[in-house]
């Protein structure tokens, strides 16, 4: 059966996915004519691509994690089965750097409160406290002084910063910590949140084992607590609630946590256009490989297998370059295929390769992404970003010029979701680069264990990504770059463009 050799591939050992012939030593099939090529992409391939990229086995693919350095070598394994070039050495990985700090053991977190007239209070990391994982082995000893959320002024030097914080602005307190305390020199930090525990709750579940961070970060220079404003003694909490002062009361923070190093990837293949001049210009298709990993469980399943988030689109990718790398006359300008990682953790993987760049961004031309077009309407796909360029005038004309897709383009059905800047396309759009984002929405099962391969529309999909190829090739082939509309260059990326 081909996807079990598909799944054998990813599951067994790596060495496996690494060919012992050179970089694009493959040999290549021949030539096929544009429709032709675009005909190769195929329900059947893609079936067998999600299915292998979500199977439970990948373990939902988190970053960073060995089932999604599995991932990118799988993918790595066809382009140079393909016989597209690498972008970034001989493996096709391009790596980055990401730092996991997991907390240490209960018995290494404490917090005790010391107040007027002798008052001691011991609290318990498991119901009273929520430690958050900071640094190997920290201590904060000093004065309590509380601190509003603007304060800016208020001395912290030696002492420990009470934050008052809401479930609305807790994300914000939280991305404040290191100006506390490296910047104002607090020794430790304790967040009063005012909340149902509910949602506290929720907290301790994300708090519960670790925080993962883009780079090589040293996590915190001091301790950092989280508790409800119910559980700090009466005269904390009224200073809490009403902005006032924690005259007399003291507080010392102990925290234990471990930092791991570890590798997060994008993998990253090519194919030269052929044009002398115009192959010094790129177009770029990017999906993110990456999902949530492995979870809290929903009726006994607690792999989330992102098979539309977003094997859809990384299956997409793989299939794109297949078909481009069989299409003869090859396009005149340079095609790139860019599988991401850490999408879900803040588009890391995207972030990375704009800021360490394979090909020049000034020479790119269009991003076109990639993110959950396996579900939903059977002949409508969003493309976000569609008014931005000339891009979207380019797709609307391709996709009435090919009746054969039955495939509608529409604009953002959802701007209130704000989906513009929670995918890759953004770290292309805001260093200029024209984008178009195609997306089919979320469902029941996003970031579910329910969201497997059995759930993706399959016709659907090919001939969203037949669309894709088309445009493509379109915008490979045109004379002119896309053309960004003046106003939203302005919007997204400042100043008059270029």
């Amino acid at each position: 059966m081909r996807l079990s050799r598909e799944i054998a591939i990813l599951i067994g050992p790596l060495a496996a996915l690494l060919s012992a012939a050179p970089l694009g030593a493959q040999a290549r099939p021949e030539g096929l004519p544009f429709d032709e090529a675009a005909a190769t992409i195929t329900d059947a391939d893609l079936r067998v691509r999600i299915g292998a990229l979500a199977h439970d086995s990948m373990r939902g693919r988190n970053t960073p994690s060995p089932e999604l350095e599995k991932a990118a070598r799988y993918v790595a394994s066809k382009f140079r089965t393909f016989g597209l070039l690498s972008g970034v050495g001989d493996d096709y990985l391009q790596r980055y750097p990401v730092t996991t700090i997991r907390l240490g053991p209960v018995s290494a977190q404490s917090l005790e409160l010391r107040g007027p007239g002798g008052q001691r209070l011991a609290l318990s990391p498991e119901s009273d406290f929520i430690p958050v994982p900071a640094g190997e082995r920290l201590e904060g000893e000093g004065p309590v002084v509380f601190v509003d959320a603007d304060d800016r002024e208020t001395d912290l030097l030696g002492r420990v910063a009470l934050v008052r914080a809401t479930s609305g602005t807790l994300r914000t307190a939280l991305g404040s910590m290191r100006e506390l305390l490296a910047g104002r020199q607090a020794a430790a930090v304790i967040l009063a949140v005012d909340a149902q525990d509910s949602y506290l709750n929720g907290v301790r579940r994300f708090f519960g084992s670790e925080r993962t961070a883009l780079g090589d970060a040293d996590g915190f220079p001091g301790p950092v607590a989280l508790i409800s404003a119910s559980k700090l003694p009466r005269a904390l909490a009224d200073a809490v609630r009403r902005g006032g002062t924690a005259q007399g009361w003291s507080a010392t923070l102990r925290s234990e946590s471990e930092i791991v190093r570890a590798d997060g990837m994008n993998t990253v293949g090519w194919l030269e256009g052929s044009d002398p001049e115009l192959k010094g210009e790129y177009v770029i298709f990017t999906a993110h490989m990456d999902h949530v990993g492995v979870g809290r469980p929903v009726n006994g399943d607690s792999v989330y297998n992102g098979a539309d988030d977003d094997a859809s689109g990384t299956a997409a990718v793989i299939e794109l370059a297949q078909a481009f790398a069989r299409t003869s006359p090859r396009p005149k300008r340079s095609l790139v295929f860019v599988t991401v990682s850490g999408e879900e953790k803040g588009l890391w993987g995207s972030r990375w390769y704009v800021e360490n760049p394979p090909f020049p961004l000034e020479n790119t031309v269009a991003n076109i992404n990639l993110d959950m077009i396996g579900r939903n309407w059977q002949d409508t796909i969003a493309a976000i970003g569609l008014r931005q360029s000339t891009l979207g005038e380019t797709v609307e004309r391709i996709a009435a010029g090919h009746p054969e897709l039955d495939m509608e383009v529409v604009d953002d059905q959802w701007p209130g979701e704000r989906f513009y800047y929670r995918s890759d396309h953004y770290n292309f759009a805001r260093n200029g680069i024209p984008i178009l984002f195609f997306f089919s929405g979320t469902h029941e099962d996003y970031h579910r264990p329910s969201d497997e391969p059995s759930r993706i529309e399959y016709e659907k999909t090919a001939r969203v990504t037949r669309l894709l190829y088309y445009l493509g090739l379109e915008v490979a082939n045109a004379a002119d770059r896309p053309q960004w509309d003046p106003e939203a260059y302005r919007s997204v990326v400042g100043g008059e463009g270029r």
